[in-house]
Formats: structure tokens, C-alpha cells, sequence
């Protein structure tokens, strides 16, 4: 319905009262609500101040929500009248247009802040017009008719609120369920394409695939507390960070441990590590993330070799961080089987009856080759970490001072451990 259209509607019942009825409430000897009855008139009044000092993006003139904000502004204006005339607020089913109108409001985008403070300008505006002609002797009728009218902005507000957040939360269910359709279909290596266009959702070229650890909050170990009421509330944390984070452009699949999210576009690792980050802040737990860029059509064996790579993260009792393949592209290479790693895994079989050989070696390496660091951790001296290594070169055949033995000496630890931890695979 146009602006046209509403102020017709509005000449049509102008008056508000019925003929011979006294009013509840009188100003300057007439009826309080005299200065709302030219509904077109007044309501031209309001909209256009909403245009100049609230919305003035949507509510240009010809914009057609400023159609809709003029028939609101109509009905708010005749429930006020009534409310004036009979000295009763609205009933529920009464507002059940501003909830409906509303609604719309949230459909078409139009924002929150936008709406409350329509309402809250037309109600102040308007109990302005109903007082300008207060005299002394109205003190009493005011007073009275300001509790009803400050009851009014509540019900109003609450009328209109409910019908806003009730739509954006259908709104977001919607969103939800197609983007769980979508993030199915790309890991699956089904047909996104259609998948995305039938849900209205922006497939992107690419994705930075995240595998995602959450650990466990430590409220979980309160006695007092149910550990699963704590994972889905640390779970919730991380879903309305990564809406703020990614303005709704991700597509995730997650549970309280982790799980897999899609960012589009190419995410430099930096910019991982701070979302990363982030979203341990407002969680308050640690979260480990492994990461892999694919195109669309790579996605489900890019997400295979990131969650992969963090399994190996895990495995190998890494510090909580972000991993790409190029920091543990000799480690992930090491977890496929073979004889080449099986060769690694028995250079250190001649220490097996040293175990305090292969904890220094462990060390060292740990502590970027320090004496001092790995003698301080082991509380020997340093002379002490000297002759272990020369030990171990004795033992081994591979010297760890020097970068070629070194570099046998690491892989076979790395070797070592990953025989034991994948068995199946070798």
C-alpha cells in the first residue's frame, strides 16, 4: 500500500472517539487527543521526521518501506487516541499488526536500533503534541494520562521487539539449515553449486578448510557442574564469535570437541592464528586449528588432510596453534607408511636400553641445540648433555652436533613415534 494509499486510509477515521462519548482525559478543556485526530496530517509529521533523524536511508521518499512506517505510525496514532479517549491500553490482540509489521521489518533487513527508536521518537513526539496546551489546571489529567502513556511505550516496545527478534531468529534457522546443506554438499563433493543457489547462499571460488579442536573448558571438571551444559555453552561462545568474525560468510560443522569450518578465500595463516585466538578468548578454552586452501572442487579431500594434520598435531603433543602443511609437511610424510620410515624408526634401536640418551637427544633438539637450556631442564650440567650426545653418536652412527646427523637423528625420533601411534599403517 503506498503513502497515498495510507493517508486515505487515515482521512477515512479521523475523529478516533465515538460521537457523544466523554473523554478520559482533557487538555485545555478538550479532549487530550484533538491534536493526534488529523491522522494524515500528523502522521506526514512523524514520518518525515523519521526519515530526517532516524532512517533516513530507508525512508527516503518512494522508498516503499516508508509506505509501511506510514501505516504503522496510522495505527500507533489510533491506539493512542483510544488510549486517550477511553483511558484503556491496547489489548495483545490489538498490537498484533505492529508484531506483524515488524516482522516484515526484520525481513526486508531493515535493522533493530532503526525500528525502537521509530517508536520511541513517534511516542515522544506525539505525548508532545497532547501536552503543548497543558495548563494549571490540566496537572492532574496529564500526570494520569503520562502513566498510561509511559505503559504504552512498553507494551509498544515490547509488541514490536518480540515480532523483530521472533522473524530474525526464523530467518536464522533458515540460514542455518541451508548453510548446513551447503557445508554438507562441499565436504561430501556433491554438487554445491545448486545446493547454493536454490538456498540464496554466495558460493565462493575457494575456501581455507579449518579442522578444529576445541579442548575442554575447566568448568567441566567442576563437580557441580554438568559437563555437557558447559560444552554446548562454550560451544555457543564459539558459533556467535565466528558470526561476528565472519559477518555470516562461513559455513561450519561443529560439535563441543571442533569440527570444520570454510572460510572463503584464501586466509593467510596469520589471520587464522587471530581468529584462532579470538575465539579461545571468548570461549575460554584452548583451540588448536589445521588448515588447508582448496577450490571447490578439492574441498572434501582438503578437509580429509587437514583434520589429518591436526589428528597429528594432537598425536604429537603440540601447543595449541595454527598448522598448515609447511609446518609439518616432514612429520605428515612420516605418517604414510613404508620401509623408509621403518628404516628411521631403527637408528634409535641402539638406544633402547638408554632411555635418559634419547631424552637429552629429545631436549637438545627441543631447546634449538642449547647446552645451557637442555642442561638447565634436565638438571645435569652441561658437560653431562656433551658426553650423552656423544654417546648417541657413538650408539647411532649420527653425530646430533652436526646438521647432517642431526637432521636422521629428528626424523628418526619423529620415525619412532609414529610407528607406535599408527601401527595399522605400517
Amino acid at each position: 500500500m503506498s503513502v497515498t494509499d495510507q493517508i486515505r486510509v487515515a482521512e477515512h477515521g479521523r475523529g478516533g472517539g465515538r460521537v457523544g462519548e466523554t473523554p478520559k482525559f482533557v487538555v485545555d478543556g478538550k479532549p487530550a487527543s484533538v491534536p493526534l485526530r488529523d491522522l494524515p496530517a500528523v502522521a506526514r509529521k512523524l514520518v518525515a521526521h523519521f526519515a530526517d533523524n532516524v532512517a533516513p536511508c530507508s525512508l527516503r521518499p518512494g522508498e516503499s518501506l516508508r509506505g509501511d512506517v506510514t501505516e504503522v505510525t496510522v495505527r500507533c496514532l489510533r491506539i493512542a487516541i483510544h488510549l486517550l479517549d477511553a483511558g484503556e491500553l491496547p489489548s495483545d490482540s490489538d498490537l498484533a499488526d505492529l508484531r506483524s509489521s515488524a516482522a516484515q521489518w526484520a525481513r526486508a533487513g531493515f535493522r533493530l536500533e532503526y525500528m525502537l527508536r521509530i517508536y520511541h521518537e513517534g511516542i515522544r513526539l506525539g505525548w508532545e503534541l497532547v501536552t503543548e496546551r497543558a495548563r494549571e489546571g490540566d496537572v492532574a489529567s496529564v500526570a494520569d494520562a503520562s502513566r498510561l502513556w509511559m505503559a504504552l511505550l512498553e507494551k509498544v516496545t515490547v509488541a514490536a521487539t518480540t515480532g523483530f527478534v521472533a522473524e530474525l531468529d526464523a530467518i536464522r534457522r533458515e540460514r542455518d539449515v541451508a548453510a548446513q546443506e551447503l557445508v554438507t554438499a562441499l565436504l561430501s563433493g556433491q554438487d554445491a553449486a545448486s545446493v547454493a543457489q536454490r538456498s540464496g547462499l554466495e558460493l565462493a571460488d575457494g575456501y581455507t578448510v579449518l579442522a578444529v579442536s576445541l579442548a575442554r573448558h575447566p568448568d567441566e571438571r567442576n563437580p557441580h557442574v554438568r559437563p555437557e551444559v558447559v560444552a554446548r555453552r562454550t560451544l555457543r561462545r564459539v558459533e556467535i564469535e565466528l558470526e561476528t568474525l565472519c559477518e555470516g560468510k562461513h559455513l561450519a560443522l561443529l560439535g563441543p570437541e571442533g569440527g570444520t569450518v570454510l572460510l572463503p578465500g584464501s586466509s593467510a595463516t596469520a589471520l587464522v592464528d587471530e581468529f584462532r585466538e579470538r575465539i579461545g578468548t571468548v570461549a575460554g578454552v584452548e583451540v588448536t586449528v589445521a588448515l588447508v586452501h582448496a577450490e571447490v572442487p578439492e574441498i572434501p579431500s582438503a578437509a580429509k588432510q587437514a583434520h589429518e594434520l591436526l589428528d597429528l598435531v594432537r598425536r604429537l603433543g603440540r601447543p595449541a596453534g595454527a598448522y598448515s602443511i609447511a609446518d609439518l609437511a616432514l612429520e605428515y610424510q612420516l605418517t604414510r607408511p613404508g620401509p623408509a620410515r621403518k628404516h628411521l624408526a631403527r637408528v634409535l634401536e641402539p638406544l633402547d636400553d638408554a632411555a635418559e640418551l634419547v631424552e637429552t637427544l629429545e631436549t637438545h633438539i627441543a631447546h634449538d641445540l642449547s647446552r645451557q637450556l637442555t642442561a638447565r631442564t634436565l638438571h645435569v650440567h652441561a658437560n653431562t648433555v656433551d658426553y650423552r650426545l656423544k654417546r648417541v653418536a657413538q650408539l647411532t652412527g649420527f653425530d646430533p652436533t652436526r646438521p647432517s646427523g642431526l637432521r636422521q637423528l629428528q626424523a628418526a625420533l619423529i620415525a619412532r613415534r609414529l610407528e607406535g601411534l599408527y601401527p595399522e599403517a605400517s
